[in-house]
């Protein structure tokens, strides 16, 4: 009888362990951490060497990171 059961609710359980993977991959996203912050200053870095953006773009976004890395540095003390 469990066997039958486990069987019926398995593309249920599928359902939401992938549900559970896309929430934490999102949260992991909006989350601010050391590691995506430099990662992306070394993106917007290479952005403005390959002419995808402008100086002025680059210096924008720079600024924003820079502030999210010291909102995160007092966060953590």
């Amino acid at each position: 009888m469990f066997l039958i059961d486990d069987i019926l609710l398995l593309p249920a359980r599928m359902g939401m362990d992938i549900v559970e993977k896309i929430r934490d991959m999102a949260l992991e996203q909006l989350e601010d951490t050391p590691e995506k912050l430099q990662r992306e200053l070394l993106d917007l870095e290479i952005a403005l060497e390959t002419k995808d953006i402008t100086e002025e773009e680059y210096q924008k976004k720079e600024k924003d990171i820079l502030a999210r890395m010291e909102v995160l540095k007092k966060e953590e003390k």
